[in-house]
């Protein structure tokens, strides 16, 4: 702090603070000579429960302190319910909107949520004489002094009866009855009875929508006359008479009809006109030994009364793998051929006639083994099928054969296959099986695996 004149006269007195910094006595020759730097103004900021402020600069020239505040809103405010307070660009907000979706009308009371208006409610119930006055209030008009008749209505199924009114001389009673018309029919259907003006009302055109023709009948819904409708086939001798009735001409009945492909019959009740299904002109049992009228694929559909037949050929395809057993088979006798369980593993077996009816049936079928053996020094042996047919001798099909006396051990896998084909007549039955064999003529075979893949074709002709 300093504090000093101009006269010469004058005394100075400098007193340094925070921060200044006095040299010199203040004398002609060595004048006060005061120098300092400002030390910034500390500021702080402190939120309260409903103003967030924050503080940013450093109070300098460069970077002065800037403080800034937001209001805080409870994002889950302590009833549990919403926060209504709206915050938008412009400030804070709360309006009539915002608010009254927090009120709702209970007994006695009417509540708009959209507009806020709020009013009495008078009860609809029979009897009630409190009322809505002209100037808008409740109004329960004075009681007579004379107690006031009762009335009640009483509805039924058919009439709705109303009462109004309060029964005085200002307010009469007025009973109303309307009659009730079901809505929806418990058939069903529509309501036939119609409600005007003037009364309860059914009409014949009100009716007429009921009835429909069917088969040999005719129907005008406008003017509900109902005819016979005779057909409009060819042939047809059935027609009006000149009374109006149904006349059949004498002699009509046996008047001989043109009789078309594929038709037999004169047309008379003794004999029908009756689809007659050949092939062509070609004698039936030239390809078929069946009965024609029993077994002809032709058919009359009996909705329609349309010809039709149904494919004329069956097909089917089987293919299926069977694993046989395995191991060191026994030899009942050097050079014999032996059927490898043939009792239990008997395979391609195939009845041919569960596909056959009047037709024939080619039948083909192959089997194809996979087999992997092993076998001794010096051994001889042929691996074989063994095929029955019918259930007849099994005759064996040498497959492979090892037929070197001085040859080495030695082990293989080997693949072949055998097939059976037959054109079969109708109603005949046919079966294939084969049984995986074996012959060993000198040294020890042992059967690591033998699969059988079978296919089997069959084809009606």
């Amino acid at each position: 702090m300093a504090t000093c004149c101009q006269r010469a006269r004058c005394s100075c007195t400098v007193t340094a603070g925070p921060g200044v910094t006095v040299e010199g006595d203040g004398s002609s020759s060595t004048p006060y000579v005061i120098s300092g730097e400002s030390t910034p103004t500390a500021l702080g900021v402190t939120d309260t429960d409903t103003v967030d402020l924050t503080l940013t600069g450093d109070g300098t020239a460069g970077a002065p302190y800037n403080v800034a505040a937001d209001v805080k809103l409870n994002p889950a405010p302590p009833q549990g319910g919403d926060q209504l307070i709206q915050v938008g660009p412009d400030g804070l907000s709360l309006e009539c909107a915002d608010v009254r979706g927090c009120f709702s009308a209970g007994d006695g009371a009417g509540y708009d949520e959209a507009t806020g208006v709020i009013t009495a409610r008078v009860s609809a119930d029979a009897g009630n004489t409190t009322s809505i006055g002209t100037d808008g209030g409740l109004f329960t008009p004075a009681a007579d002094a004379a107690e006031p008749t009762a009335i009640e209505a009483a509805d039924s199924s058919t009439v709705d009866t109303e009462v109004t009114g309060a029964g005085t001389a200002a307010d009469p009673y007025v009973v109303t009855s309307s009659v009730i018309l079901d809505p929806a029919p418990p058939g069903g259907g529509d309501q036939l009875i119609q409600s005007g003006p003037d009364g309860l009302s059914l009409e014949c055109a009100d009716i007429r929508g009921c009835f429909s023709a069917g088969d040999g009948a005719g129907y005008d819904e406008a003017t509900g006359v109902i005819t016979a409708r005779p057909s409009a086939d060819a042939g047809n001798t059935l027609v009006y008479g000149a009374d109006g009735g149904l006349l059949v001409p004498p002699g009509a009945a046996a008047e001989p009809l043109e009789v078309g492909c594929g038709l037999q019959g004169e047309g008379t009740a003794a004999a029908p006109l009756t689809a007659f299904p050949v092939a062509g002109e070609q004698p039936w049992t030239d390809d078929w030994d069946c009965d024609a009228a029993a077994n002809s694929t032709l058919k009359c559909d009996p909705g329609s009364g349309a010809l039709w037949t149904p494919p004329e050929h069956t097909s089917a395809a089987i293919t299926y793998q069977q694993l046989h057993p395995m191991g060191t088979p026994e030899m009942p006798a050097t050079g014999t051929v032996v059927i490898i369980d043939g009792t239990a593993w008997a395979e391609g077996a195939y009845e041919a006639d569960s596909l056959t009816t009047c037709r024939g049936l080619s039948f083909s079928t192959e089997f194809t083994g996979h087999a992997e053996v092993s076998w001794t020094a010096g051994a001889i042996f042929d691996l074989a099928y063994a095929v029955s047919i019918d259930g007849g001798g099994a005759a064996s099909y040498l497959m492979y054969s090892e037929l070197t006396p001085s040859g080495p051990a030695g082990r293989r896998r080997v693949t072949f296959s055998t097939a059976q084909a037959v054109v079969l007549p109708p109603h005949t039955g046919y079966a294939v099986r084969v049984y995986p064999a074996i012959r060993v003529t000198a040294g020890t075979v042992t059967i690591h695996q033998w699969i059988t893949d079978t296919h089997l074709i069959a084809m009606t002709r």
